[in-house]
């Protein structure tokens, strides 16, 4: 976790994951722009739930929950790196990295 202190910069991608691969249904590795990382440790891990919400126009609209895991994760380069996973019903999105 000693990326996230300090001076950090953090940049929003908010990508299509290809694949991850999951251990006890958490992020183990995941595959990005071809590259592959592996997971080293899971720093946090939240959610936010499903629920129902009312749109401007006053027709309902439904908000499926939402996954999210800050990890430490390295693909081959001698640093790590800290990464925003987003899971939304099946899909996968790298939300965010810290460096």
């Amino acid at each position: 976790m000693a990326k996230m202190e300090g001076a950090t910069m953090t940049k929003r991608y908010r990508e299509r994951i290809e694949e991850v691969e999951l251990a006890s249904d958490a992020p183990a590795a995941f595959r990005w722009r071809g590259q592959h990382y592996r997971v080293l440790s899971v720093i946090g891990h939240w959610h936010e739930d499903e629920g129902w919400w009312r749109r401007a126009d006053g027709l309902p609209e439904r908000i499926e929950r939402t996954d999210l895991w800050r990890v430490e994760a390295r693909n081959g380069a001698p640093t790590d790196g800290v990464y925003e996973l987003v899971r939304k019903g099946e899909a996968w999105r790298l939300d965010r990295i810290w460096d």
